[in-house]
């Protein structure tokens, strides 16, 4: 299996490639620091001299992307770097443990963005795996080894609050929502003004000037804040609740 480092610490990557190294059939294709990855994986920059294979023809064979991260970050860049890399099985996040609270739950707001995470690598056709940052070795590479046989992986902690009975209380009800105006961003905003004209996601992302992943990602998002099962549908609410400029 091929793996891609990313972590702002070249400490941490030489740690996580030294584990990565020492499973049998592993192997570290490349490493970088997050502001450093580029939309093309023909940048040189994204490999770092010396590390596996790291020449023209496995740029191209990256199985796993394992980010660790001090902050849980925006869906977009994920797509920015799930574009630059492009690994063919999935991504695993390291670190964002600011998606817990003190006594392991996570808030609505946690829960949010883990769904965002979820629609945005499946937009990529990838698994998904996140790990906190106190997790082990043994954690991390179980993890890493589910998501490149395909499978979705998330820290025990997380799954935990995930199905917890007391879901009910950290998932907002229609009732406590916010209004959909407010729920829905200023970019999805402009996403829907662009799905009422009828485009479909490739024009909104040229009109936009985000990559079609990402633009996916804004039409799932805004079916499901406002309780649609079809773009159709999505503007026919959305009319109806006067969120779009007729």
């Amino acid at each position: 299996m091929r793996i891609f480092i990313v972590s702002p610490y070249p400490t941490v990557r030489a740690g996580l490639a030294a584990l990565a190294r020492a499973q049998p059939g592993w192997v570290v294709v490349g490493e970088s620091a997050p502001e450093a990855l580029r939309l093309t994986d023909a940048d040189a920059s994204l490999y770092a001299p010396g590390s596996d294979g790291a020449d023209s023809t496995t740029r191209n064979s990256v199985d796993v992307l394992l980010a660790d991260l001090e902050h849980s970050p925006d869906a977009e860049i994920l797509d920015r770097w799930l574009a630059a890399v492009r690994p063919r099985a999935g991504l695993v996040l390291l670190g964002a443990s600011d998606l817990v609270g003190p006594r392991g739950q996570l808030s609505a707001e946690s829960l949010r963005r883990l769904g965002e995470y979820a629609r945005e690598v499946e937009a990529h056709g990838l698994a998904l795996g996140l790990v906190l940052r106190d997790a082990d070795a043994s954690e991390i590479i179980t993890t890493v080894a589910a998501v490149g046989g395909g499978v979705m992986a998330l820290d025990r902690r997380l799954g935990g609050s995930l199905f917890a009975g007391d879901r009910a209380q950290t998932i907002p009800t229609p009732a406590s929502s916010l209004a959909d105006e407010e729920t829905l961003t200023a970019r999805e905003r402009e996403v829907l003004q662009l799905l009422a004209q009828g485009f479909p996601n490739k024009i909104i992302a040229q009109r936009l000037k985000i990559s079609e992943h990402t633009a996916k990602f804004h039409v799932s998002s805004i079916m499901t804040k406002l309780g649609a099962a079809s773009r159709t549908e999505a503007v026919t609410l959305a009319a109806r609740r006067g969120l779009l400029i007729l």
